[in-house]
């Protein structure tokens, strides 16, 4: 019967004979004991059809194997629609089962009846199946087309949407004959007939069913659109592999990389090279800034061909090469390379040689020549060659045609430019004149310069508006990368935005959290542009990749084995840090402010680029922090502008970057004075030029006198000189100009300094509103060269600023400096001693307001014998003066009153205490060591006689104090140990009172006593000599202990430098320990231990320019080794990163210590000569300012 039926019809007529013989239970018995569904696996073709990318997938199919073929899909997740109540909460794709599924969800449709009542018992599967066939395309795939539902829906359709109805595909091996092709065709079918397929009749008859669907499927999978993101790898191959079908080349999808042979020729290597850049770049998908991860992947294509690129250009003629260098050029820019890299050099021969031919070029040559040109733009700006950029710049201005585009990039490469020039008003004058025409995104770029002038108000309205722009001008129901690209940018730059308003911060923060869920969603779509961003910052914020030597050596695993590789062929250090130079293009591309607000946005990432390139490209690490110019100038210049740093920059290179800082603080002061908003932001920008410029102008001695004249009118602004403001940063900009200049210019840069009128300090310790002295900060160390009767003139104004309390505290810091200097003559004596000790001045009996210890005022002019001085000071060492003798009586003829008598031996514990007061305080004060030092002063001044009664009191008191004073604390503050000073100055006071002891032996107990108390702070090292030359410990203890001392420092070697303060005084502790003495300072030169060696160098140093004959003399070899040692070790070119000592400080002490080795005839000439050249060529004049002190002192 079912053979004379031949139709489906058929089928259900059985089932309904069926149903009606044995009952509907029967029938669904039957058809799930004759159909075992779980005995069988999902097949091939089960699995290729559900990873094809259907809206939905409806099967009148009982089994499962589809569903179960879709829990497998990797790329595709179903929903499946079982019953009717099932269809809301399903989402596309779905499977949907609209005849029933095995093994429950029955009644199965099978028979007549099940058909005519299926409209009316599952209406809603047939709406569904409806509404599918009116917006999709359906495809008929194992269906006879005769289902009895079928026809009745899409023949609905058909007669709602007429000749608009979307068109049915009936595939399969279908042998139809023409009548039924034809009705098929009528009711909107149209069949795919596999059964001519070509190579049908080759395949088993069995398995020519399967296998035609499989060939369908595969033409399907064949047909995959290229996934944009995916660019520029090519399209990706299958898996499972195509068995039937050849994959079609998509035209937009990028090129597979050319197969090359060992034998193929360069240039043809080239050719093929240049034709898949040509098509990669047609079908690119639009990135403002392709993905980091896609840059590096290009970057990586280009360097694995690098020698058959160089190559091949050699061979091209030129207008070949123009196209290839157009095409190379391309891939550069989206790899984020800069040419100088690859190309650069050719580029410009090119246009060198073609730009006199220009107008006769074809339409499409002309744009590749101004596409390079442009490049070469940018090439000479990054490269900070202005005469070829201004050359260029000029060249191609004419030449712009009606291109927005290339009009707009090249307004943009000027207002770089200006940027890098820190032209403030130059730039600001580019912004006002930019009317941009071409791509939105180029207003973004303008919002983030605007940003970098402060302008944060425009930045911001500018780029809200740009956001707006590009949400409009979004292709919708389309892949829009480029959009989307540039979007993602526009949200990171709003988010920085809003973070910055922190006024609003709770109104804005759903604002941002919007922008987050957007990012997430594009970056899903191929740009992740944000996430690209914290990707740069994040590794640009690690250590820079490591770079390599020419021999380097490894530990291997085996105990004391090392191995060693030579690389013959070094690479260039440019591609190792390469990941710097493509964030600094990152940045200019993006259209990220540098800053917005408070808030550092790009500037993480020029900071970053900066550390990177510091020791390979200082030019570009230093244009990267130029324009970052933070705020916290010296936090991020401390750990980025060091003198390392400095002293390899060139000096043409310095002196453009001094000239920048100084435009920048002429622009900059303008705009602070003019006020405003945005003020703050300006006084920002000249701390942070006033620190670069500060360490520049070690490099550029030139520059010195200019850069002090501008920290001179900048302290004369009273808007700018207030410690708060500015005020901090100028003296320290005054103390580098003094470093670097030479010694005539220092004269005059030193004169115009003292001669600038005293600020006003009301307190003695000075307040941010406070003027700073742009002299409080000179070293003593400077002298004048050439004294003349201008001095004389400004000693007597300071002479007389002494008078005034506002001005008394700086004037005595001033004549502090002119006292060590030697410009108080004799002829000031009287007029300082008056001022000096004014009634209404006085302090405890003794000058106030004024920075000198008592002991100093030993040495000034005073009008009072030093006996009368020297009793009253010693009366502030005994007890508290007297109630009256704290006040000044301005109507008392006696300046001070007669030091009390001395104090009863019982209130000696109290003096102890009253003088050094944190006894009874766990935690050492700050303060105590100060005592502790005046009282050490005291003791070595030669003019103050002490007689045993007096020495043995003094012994006694530290005894006291010593005993009483709390043990060491176990854990360190993390600001330093101030205790440790506390050790160091109560062992200076042991070996100043044990020098005192050889004059007065009746002391000696005492002192026995003393040193015999093992407390802390009591140390002894410094002492050592003197109480070997006492006989209180033997000379062998006292050189182990030495040995020690050198070994092992304690407290940063502050034990061992007031050990050297004794040798430099005169001690000696006789031939076994002095020669022990010698030999370990030596040693430490010559094997440059690093805890110890700088202050060794300056001890030695000091001893061979005012005491040479002290040092022995057969150490001499050997400390002309150590000096060579030092030299090579501190070579600006060797990694002396790891050496333990600063490498400048130990340049400057042993160029000072050769230098007055030379003029005693000591040591070996050979090694006199190779520093004396290293003098003169140093970079930095540290090592000239050394030999110049040795040389001044003859």
């Amino acid at each position: 019967m079912l053979q004379q039926a031949g139709a489906t019809s058929a089928y259900l007529r059985v089932a309904e004979e069926f149903e009606a013989q044995f009952g509907r239970d029967a029938l669904d018995k039957l058809i799930l004991q004759y159909v075992p569904d779980q005995q069988f696996k999902p097949g091939n073709l089960h699995r290729m059809l559900v990873e094809l990318p259907w809206a939905d997938i409806m099967t009148t199919n009982w089994d499962t194997l589809i569903e179960r073929a879709a829990e497998s899909a990797e790329e595709r997740v179903y929903d499946v629609v079982r019953t009717v109540e099932e269809i809301p909460a399903a989402r596309s794709p779905r499977v949907v089962k609209l005849h029933g599924s095995f093994p429950s969800n029955m009644p199965f449709v099978f028979t007549e009846e099940d058909f005519r009542t299926y409209p009316a018992r599952a209406g809603a599967f047939v709406n569904l199946a409806q509404q599918v066939a009116m917006e999709n395309t359906l495809v008929l795939l194992g269906f006879s087309g005769d289902d009895p539902n079928f026809l009745f829906w899409s023949g609905w359709v058909r007669d709602r949407l007429g000749a608009k109805a979307p068109l049915i595909y009936l595939v399969g091996v279908l042998d139809l004959t023409a009548p039924k092709r034809k009705m098929l065709e009528a009711r909107g079918i149209q069949p795919v007939d596999l059964l001519h397929l070509p190579m049908l009749a080759s395949w088993p008859e069995n398995q020519r069913m399967s296998n035609a669907h499989q060939w369908f499927l595969e033409r399907l999978r064949s047909a995959e659109p290229y996934p944009q993101q995916r660019w520029p790898r090519p399209a990706a191959g299958f898996v499972p592999p195509l068995a039937y079908v050849t994959a079609v080349t998509d035209p937009c999808a990028p090129l597979h990389d050319p197969e090359l042979h060992g034998k193929t020729p360069s240039v043809d290597t080239f050719r093929l090279l240049v034709a898949q850049w040509r098509q990669n770049r047609s079908v690119y998908p639009g990135w403002i800034v392709p993905p980091i991860m896609t840059s590096k992947l290009m970057w990586g294509r280009i360097y694995h061909h690098l020698h058959h690129v160089v190559c091949g250009l050699r061979e091209l003629l030129e207008e070949e090469r123009l196209i290839a260098l157009f095409e190379l050029n391309w891939q550069l820019e989206a790899a984020l390379i800069p040419l100088s890299l690859v190309g650069g050099k050719e580029v410009v021969a090119l246009l060198e040689a073609l730009h006199l031919r220009y107008s006769t070029l074809p339409p499409q040559s002309a744009s590749y020549f101004r596409a390079l040109v442009l490049a070469v733009i940018r090439h000479a700006r990054e490269e900070n060659d202005r005469e070829s950029f201004t050359r260029w710049s000029d060249w191609l201005e004419t030449r712009l045609d009606d291109e927005p585009g290339l009009r707009d990039r090249l307004h943009y490469e000027r207002c770089l430019e200006r940027r890098a020039e820190l032209d403030v008003d130059g730039l600001e004058a580019l912004l006002e004149s930019w009317s941009i025409v071409g791509d939105s995104f180029w207003s973004l770029r303008k919002a983030a310069l605007l940003s970098d002038l402060g302008r944060d108000a425009a930045a911001s309205e500018l780029s809200a508006q740009v956001l707006i722009t590009i949400r409009e001008q979004t292709l919708r129901g389309r892949k829009d990368i480029a959009a989307w690209s540039r979007e993602s940018f526009t949200m990171l730059f709003r988010a920085s935005v809003l973070h910055a308003d922190f006024g609003n911060w709770l109104e804005n923060r759903p604002i941002s959290d919007r922008f987050d869920l957007r990012q997430e969603l594009l970056q899903a779509r191929g740009c992740p542009g944000r996430e690209d961003f914290f990707l740069l910052v994040q590794q640009l914020s690690q250590e820079p990749p490591s770079l390599r030597r020419r021999l380097e050596k490894k530990q291997d695993f085996d105990l004391g084995a090392v191995s060693s590789t030579l690389n013959i062929v070094m690479s260039d250090p440019r591609i190792d840090r390469l990941l710097a130079y493509q964030a600094l293009r990152f940045q200019e591309e993006s259209g990220l402010p540098i800053r917005t607000g408070n808030t550092n946005l790009a500037g993480q990432i020029l900071t970053g680029a900066s550390n990177w390139l510091m020791d390979i490209a200082p030019s570009r690490a230093m244009d990267a922090l130029m324009q970052v110019l933070p705020g916290d100038a010296n936090k991020t210049t401390k750990t980025l502008l060091t003198r390392s740093v400095v002293a390899r920059i060139g000096l043409m290179e310095a002196q453009r970057l001094l000239d920048r800082t100084q435009r920048l603080m002429v622009a900059a002061k303008k705009r602070v004075e003019k006020g405003g908003d945005n003020a703050g932001f300006w006084i920002d920008r000249l701390k942070a030029a006033c620190e670069i410029a500060s360490r520049i102008v070690l490099r550029v001695p030139a520059g010195a006198p200019q850069l002090v004249a501008v920290a001179l009118d900048f302290h004369r602004n009273p808007r700018l000189s207030r410690r708060i403001d500015l005020g901090d940063m100028l003296p320290r900009v005054v103390v580098r100009s003094l470093e670097a200049a030479t010694p005539d210019e220092r004269d005059m840069m030193l004169l115009s300094l003292f001669k600038e009128p005293i600020p006003v300090q009301h307190d003695e310790v000075p307040s941010p509103f406070d003027r700073p002295d742009l002299t409080e900060r000179v070293s003593k160390n400077l002298t004048i060269k050439r004294p003349g009767p201008e001095w004389d003139v400004v000693v007597e104004q300071m002479i007389a600023a002494l008078a005034d309390a506002n001005t008394r505290i700086t004037a005595s810091k001033r004549l502090d400096w002119l006292w060590s200097a030697k410009l108080v003559g004799k002829a000031h004596y009287d007029a300082l001693a008056k001022t000096l000790w004014l009634p209404e001045h006085l302090e405890r009996g003794l000058p106030g307001r004024t920075v000198f210890w008592p002991i100093a005022f030993l040495t000034f002019p005073s009008p009072h014998p030093d006996e009368f001085v020297i009793d009253l000071i010693n009366s502030m060492f005994d007890d508290e003066p007297t109630g009256e003798a704290d006040k000044s009586d301005e109507s008392s003829t006696a300046m001070v009153q007669e030091p009390r008598d001395k104090p009863d031996p019982k209130s000696l514990q109290k003096e102890i205490e009253r003088i050094v007061r944190p006894l009874k305080d766990p935690s050492p004060k700050v303060g105590l060591p100060d005592l502790l030092g005046e009282l050490t002063a005291w003791l070595q001044q030669s003019k103050v006689q002490f007689d045993a009664d007096r020495l043995n009191k003094e012994i006694e008191r530290l005894r006291i104090f010593v005993v009483n004073h709390p043990a060491r604390h176990g854990s360190l503050s993390p600001f330093g140990d101030p205790s440790a000073s506390v050790e160091v100055e109560t062992s200076r006071l042991v070996a100043a009172l044990s020098m005192r002891v050889i004059d007065v032996p009746e002391a000696m107990d005492s002192l026995r006593t003393l040193i015999s108390t093992p407390c802390y702070p009591l140390r002894l090292e410094p002492a050592l000599p003197t109480l070997v030359h006492l006989g209180l410990m033997t000379p062998e203890d006292a050189v182990e202990k030495i040995k020690r001392l050198f070994q092992t420092p304690e407290d940063g070697t502050a034990l061992l430098v007031a050990l050297f303060d004794q040798y430099i005084g005169g001690a000696s502790g006789g031939a076994l320990v002095d020669d022990v003495f010698w030999h370990q300072v030596i040693y430490t030169v010559a094997m440059r231990r690093a805890s110890t060696l700088i202050a060794t160098l300056r001890f030695l140093a000091w001893m061979m320019c005012n005491n040479p004959t002290r040092v022995p003399t057969t150490e001499d070899e050997l400390l002309s080794a150590g000096l060579d040692s030092i030299l090579f070790e501190t070579e600006l070119d060797m990694n002396n990163g790891d050496l333990g000592y600063d490498p400048f400080l130990a340049r400057y002490f042993a160029a000072w210590l050769v230098t007055a080795m030379e003029k005693a005839k000591r040591g070996d000439p050979a090694t006199h000569a190779v520093w004396a050249s290293a003098i003169a060529a140093d970079p930095l004049p540290d090592t000239r300012r050394a030999r110049d002190l040795v040389l001044a002192s003859e």
